[in-house]
């Protein structure tokens, strides 16, 4: 083979190895929603980890997701609330139902042989964000995951289950959560934001970050022996759900 031709070879080979599909990529689709009616029938996947797929969806008013099915094993968690209908079997289950920013629910498994359909109800738009495992694990392969708390801060317990905890986080303006061991798996999912900074065992991680609504962050302490705190430095109070893996 020629110098000529054994580049062209090595070219080619390049070309295959950089756009071939990745069979090692990670299929999501089975833990993710498509809402066939809307403009946007797929979201965001917004975070992915070994543990759980987070997906963010917006249901404009007077709009129906489209007949769909669920995974199971999910909460959703409001980030824009608003008033909600449901049919199931192409009947009318429930009609303008509220629910308020912040709020949080649990969804088992719906085959789409159900005919399971929502809308919006409403006259703004409702911003949801869908937490996801991905492993189903037995209750004796679950540890014992206990509720956070922080020194300075009351947590309000929203949900509870055999997969979940989901807690409301407000912090006012200059409130610190006080330091705290980080453990267990949980992720920060932001309903109101602002100026918020960041402690660990007492040293600034970061300060005056501005968050938003629809914020996410995983928690997961590198050493079972730091501590972390968040403080709102800023001007507004800030608030966020904070969902433990159990």
């Amino acid at each position: 083979m020629s110098k000529k031709n054994k580049l062209a070879f090595i070219f080619i080979l390049l070309v295959n190895f950089l756009f071939a599909p990745n069979s090692n990529s990670e299929n999501l689709s089975k833990y993710l929603l498509n809402y066939p009616n809307l403009d946007d029938p797929d979201g965001e996947v917004i975070f992915n980890n070994e543990y759980v797929v987070l997906q963010r969806l917006v249901v404009g008013p007077g709009e129906w997701e489209g007949v769909h099915s669920h995974p199971g094993n999910q909460i959703y968690v409001h980030i824009k609330g608003g008033y909600w209908s449901g049919r199931m079997h192409g009947e009318l289950e429930y009609e303008k139902e509220f629910s308020p920013d912040g709020s949080v629910g649990w969804v088992g498994a719906i085959p789409i042989e159900d005919r399971h359909d929502s809308g919006n109800s409403g006259d703004n738009p409702i911003e949801l964000i869908y937490v996801t495992l991905k492993q189903d694990t037995s209750e004796k392969e679950r540890g014992d995951t206990e509720l956070q708390t922080y020194p300075y801060v009351n947590l309000e317990l929203l949900f509870d289950n055999h997969r979940f905890f989901a807690q409301k986080v407000i912090l006012n303006p200059r409130e610190w959560e006080g330091a705290h061991l980080q453990n267990g798996r949980r992720i920060s999912i932001v309903i109101k934001g602002g100026s918020i900074s960041s402690k660990r065992n007492g040293e600034y991680l970061f300060r005056e970050r501005e968050i938003s609504p629809g914020d996410v962050e995983w928690l997961e302490s590198e050493s079972p022996n730091d501590t972390f705190e968040r403080g709102n430095e800023g001007k507004e109070t800030i608030e966020y759900v904070l969902v433990t893996i159990k």
